[in-house]
C-alpha cells in the first residue's frame, strides 16, 4: 500500500472503526424514538448500510419504500419486516430515478444511500461513467424531481457519503471521467465531495438536509473494492447497523444543518482534513450546471 494511503488509514482508524463508535458511547444511546406514521424512501436498500437503515426505520414504525435492483434480495427484505415496501429500480439510470420520483407520494425522510466504488471503468446504459451515475447523478435527478413536485416539503434528506471525500475537493472536472483519465478511488472521492455540496444546496431549498459519514463499515462493497481492508481491519470494521446509526439519528432529531460539515457519530465535523480540499476549483453553481446538463442529456436520449 502506498505511504499516502497508509497515513490516511492510520490517521482515521481509531475514530472511523467500531473503536470510535464504542468510545463515544453510542451503543448506550438509542438514535431514535417512534417513527410511526412516517414515510421513508431508502435507496440501495438490499444490503449493507442501506438495508440497516431500512430495517431500523421500519422497526421504529416507519413505512419504508426500499429501493434496489435485485428482486430476490428485495423479496427477502420485504419478508423481514411488514414495514418494508420493495421497489425494484436501477438507480444508475436517470430515467428510473425520474420514474421513481413520479410514482411515489410525499416522503418524510429520503436517504440517498445507493453508490459504488468502481475500481474498473464502465458506463451505464445512458452513457455515463458508472460510479458517477450511481453515486451522484441519480441522487440529484431523484431528489430534485421530488422537491420540484412538492413531495419533500416537510422532509429530511440524508446523503450517505464517506471519508473518501477528504481526498478530493469539489471539482466538476473529476466527475464523469472518461476511460483514459479514470481512477476509481479519485472518482469515488469526487462523487462523495459533491454529495456534501448537494446536501448544503438542498438544505437551502427545503431546510433539512445532511451529508453523513457512516464510518468504515463491513459491507460487500468494501470487500469487493477494498479486500485488504477486510484482511487487515476486519474485526475493527463497524457493522452495517452501527454505520446506519447517524442516518437514523439525523432523520429523527433533525438538528440545524451546518454548511460544509459532515455528520459523523451524531455530530457535525470538519469536511476538510487536508488543505487541498479547501480551495475548490468548482463551486455549487458549477456542480448544479453540470448535473442539470447531464439530466437533460439523459432525457434527450430516451
Amino acid at each position: 500500500m502506498p505511504s499516502k494511503a497508509l497515513t490516511f488509514y492510520g490517521r482515521f482508524l481509531p475514530s472511523f472503526t467500531r473503536i470510535g463508535y464504542v468510545a463515544r458511547g453510542l451503543p448506550l444511546r438509542p438514535p431514535a424514538g417512534s417513527l410511526a406514521g412516517q414515510r421513508w424512501l431508502v435507496t440501495g436498500a438490499t444490503g449493507g448500510i442501506g438495508r440497516a437503515v431500512a430495517m431500523r426505520a421500519a422497526r421504529h414504525g416507519a413505512r419504508v419504500m426500499a429501493v434496489g435492483r435485485d428482486p430476490a434480495k428485495l423479496a427477502v427484505l420485504a419478508r423481514a419486516s411488514e414495514g418494508i415496501e420493495p421497489a425494484q429500480r436501477d438507480l444508475s439510470r436517470v430515467s428510473e430515478n425520474l420514474g421513481l420520483a413520479e410514482e411515489c407520494g410525499s416522503i418524510d425522510v429520503l436517504v440517498n444511500n445507493v453508490g459504488v466504488l468502481a475500481t474498473a471503468y464502465g458506463t451505464t446504459a445512458e452513457g455515463f461513467e458508472t460510479s458517477y451515475a450511481t453515486s451522484l447523478l441519480g441522487h440529484f435527478a431523484l431528489t430534485e424531481a421530488l422537491i420540484d413536485a412538492g413531495k419533500l416539503d416537510r422532509a429530511a434528506i440524508v446523503n450517505v457519503t464517506s471519508g473518501g471525500l477528504y481526498n478530493a475537493p469539489l471539482d466538476t472536472a473529476l466527475l464523469n471521467l472518461d476511460r483514459g483519465a479514470y481512477n476509481g478511488f479519485l472518482a469515488y472521492a469526487a462523487n462523495k465531495r459533491a454529495q456534501l455540496a448537494l446536501a448544503d444546496h438542498w438544505a437551502g431549498r427545503i431546510g433539512c438536509a445532511y451529508a453523513m459519514h457512516p464510518g468504515w463499515v463491513a459491507t460487500a462493497g468494501v470487500s469487493d473494492a477494498l479486500p485488504w481492508m477486510d484482511r487487515w481491519l476486519g474485526p475493527l470494521l463497524r457493522s452495517p447497523d452501527q454505520g446506519a446509526d447517524t442516518a437514523i439519528w439525523l432523520a429523527s432529531k433533525r438538528p440545524a444543518p451546518r454548511p460544509d460539515r459532515v455528520w459523523f457519530d451524531r455530530a457535525a465535523r470538519t469536511a476538510h482534513h487536508y488543505a487541498h480540499t479547501k480551495n475548490a476549483p468548482s463551486g455549487i453553481d458549477d456542480l448544479l450546471a453540470k448535473l442539470q446538463a447531464d439530466v437533460a442529456r439523459a432525457k434527450d436520449g430516451q
